[in-house]
């Protein structure tokens, strides 16, 4: 018979690029080459071969060895992972060995129908052979005209029909008949057959045998009819080879069913789709990009974003969907989500495809919408960023500035929010009285400026802070952008602070500053904003009182009851919620800052 055959094949699929020319040699079993083989053989209608070769097949002394082992028990010092994977290995080995008998019994049947004899005797030395009954060989033996008839009989001689009896049924006659397949699978379904992949695999197989001869849109639409799901690139690809036009739908209407499904495409289908779209500009894009990648699905989405199809593509379909279907639902255009994490394009920060949902299909009313979205967005590391919140607020859409409240400590992280959508939304908040929705927006400046040193609160932002009041809130507002940045405070910084002016103790700190003529250092020095030298971080009231406008300074007021930079700051901090590592960091920046003051005056 000769020694086992060797083969070169990579070590790992991810070293071959880095390390050309790293092989292994892996030994193939004799059994296995001599199953090729047959399998092979019976591909090429070579009957007498098949025949010829299974007869080495079952000489082979490994047989006795593969057959053996199927019917011992694992040994019992193995692990469950050990022992399931062991199992696996035996059951693999055992289909594959079936599958080789089976194309020798169709082989004898091909060359002498009516000899039931060696046909029988083919099924029994396989079941000799491994010990078992062989569903699969005896439905293969049964004389019938179609592969329903071999199900019926099947069951009135050995019994319950199992997907794999079904599945020789499929083997045993090309059944590619829309009427026929329907009487098949509602034959099984009766008779609760479970059904295989591999089973959906070679009934998708027969239609697209036809798909060669015929028009592949009328076979697909046959095989939709059969109850016959599409488990495969295969059907789509004859689809979409088609010269247009198309009857039933649109190539792109096919590729998206075809998302859908999860059915993940090959590189082969974006070759074919960017043929056929040469002169279709942004759509072909989109599958040029694709068909000059390498890797295929999951493996895409892991790769960087100069990878995967183009985020304008998705987006265009889905401003298609919303004017040729108003009716369009949140859910129906969600789908886009499924379908790019199957095409392996990743939603990136930012995509035109996350600000077309946000300001399409969100309902007006429902702001769970748009954080829905959010979170959805979120699962596939995407974020909104500055154009997301241009896009939203160029609607018309009532919620506009609830979805802006929701992206902006998003987009404020990306560092591209243009000042002007800022003071809209803020402005919008301020004049509905919205205070907690300013706060909000301000606590997320606040929050980026302390992650990142270099940048600070434009005066702008502050400027409605400061209209916020009351005049504890403004001072410590005041505290946390001189905390922030070294700019001089503007005329307007100046403004807003006089115009929350309400009583003689706010008209008394709002003089102090004047007297110092505004300028950062003095007033940081101003003796009377400074801390008690008793004072202490801790929250709750001091002497059974609390600061103007009725929220305490968490134990920072001066004995005289007025307010100091830190208790003020700490006023405020309190407010936006922040963590307590942002609060006491500000504290912090702001009382270096008072103590470098008081060095350089002192120098």
């Amino acid at each position: 018979m000769g020694a086992e055959k060797k083969i070169n094949r990579p070590t790992n699929s991810g070293e071959v690029a880095e390390n050309v020319g790293a092989f292994t040699e892996v030994m193939v079993p004799i059994w296995s080459q001599l199953c090729d083989k047959v399998i092979a053989a019976y591909k090429a209608g070579e009957d007498i071969v098949v025949l010829q070769h299974f007869e080495e097949l079952r000489a082979t002394p490994e047989l006795d060895v593969i057959a053996h082992d199927s019917l011992i028990s694992a040994a019992p010092d193995l692990t469950v992972g050990a022992v399931e994977k062991k199992e696996d290995d035996r059951a693999a080995k055992k289909e594959r060995l079936e599958y080789c008998w089976g194309r020798a019994l169709l082989s004898a049947r091909h060359l002498a129908g009516d000899d039931d004899e060696h046909i029988n005797s083919i099924v029994e030395s396989f079941e000799q052979q491994f010990g078992c009954v062989s569903g699969y060989l005896r439905a293969l033996a049964i004389n019938a005209e179609s592969a329903l008839e071999v199900l019926q009989l099947y069951q009135m001689m050995e019994g319950p029909v199992t997907t794999r009896v079904a599945t020789a049924a499929l083997h045993r006659f090309l059944t590619n008949d829309a009427s026929e397949v329907s009487g098949l699978l509602q034959f099984l379904k009766l008779n609760n057959v479970p059904l295989t992949r591999e089973f959906h695999d070679q009934l998708e197989k027969n239609f697209v045998m036809r798909m060669k001869t015929e028009d592949a849109e009328e076979v697909f639409k046959d095989m939709r009819n059969a109850g016959v799901e599409p488990v495969s690139t295969h059907p789509y690809n004859f689809i979409f080879m088609k010269t247009p036009p198309f009857k039933y739908m649109d190539l792109l209407d096919y590729y998206e069913d075809m998302l859908d499904r999860g059915i993940v495409p090959m590189n082969s289908t974006f070759r074919i789709l960017s043929r056929q779209t040469q002169n279709g500009g942004l759509v072909n894009q989109h599958f040029s990009a694709l068909a000059r990648g390498t890797t295929t699905g999951s493996d895409r989405r892991h790769e960087t974003e100069g990878h995967g199809g183009t985020q304008a593509f998705f987006a265009t379909r889905l401003e298609e969907l919303a004017r040729l279907k108003s009716s369009t639902t949140l859910d129906d255009a969600l789908r886009v989500l499924r379908r790019m994490d199957v095409e392996g394009t990743p939603l990136i920060s930012g995509s035109v495809v996350l600000n077309v949902l946000l300001s399409v299909f969100c309902r007006a009313g429902h702001i769970e919408d748009t954080e829905r979205v959010l979170q959805l967005a979120k699962e596939r590391g995407c974020t909104p960023n500055g154009a997301t919140l241009s896009r939203v607020l160029k609607k018309s859409n009532a919620d506009r500035f609830l979805q802006a409240e929701l992206i902006l400590p998003d987009a404020l992280e990306a560092g591209d929010v243009r000042l002007s959508d800022i003071t809209d939304v803020m402005c919008h908040f301020f004049n509905n009285g919205m205070r907690s929705q300013v706060v909000r927006i301000l606590r997320a400046y606040v929050v980026r400026c302390y992650r990142n040193p270099t940048e600070s609160i434009p005066h702008t932002v502050a400027s409605w802070a400061l209209r916020l009041g009351p005049f504890d809130w403004a001072l410590g507002f005041l505290a946390i952008l001189l905390a922030s940045n070294d700019e001089p405070l503007s005329d307007r910084i100046q403004r807003r602070m006089h115009e929350v002016v309400k009583e003689n103790r706010s008209r008394e700190i709002l003089k102090v500053l004047e007297g110092h003529k505004w300028d950062r250092r003095s007033i940081l020095l101003a003796p009377q904003l400074q801390e008690p030298t008793n004072s202490s971080d801790g929250a709750g009231e001091v002497n059974g009182r609390s600061s103007e406008g009725g929220n305490s300074g968490g134990g920072h007021h001066r004995r005289d009851m007025g307010p100091s930079w830190m208790s003020a700051m700490h006023l405020v901090l309190k407010e936006m919620d922040v963590e307590k590592e942002v609060l006491m960091g500000y504290k912090a920046k702001l009382s270096a800052l008072i103590n470098d003051a008081k060095k350089k005056r002192d120098n």
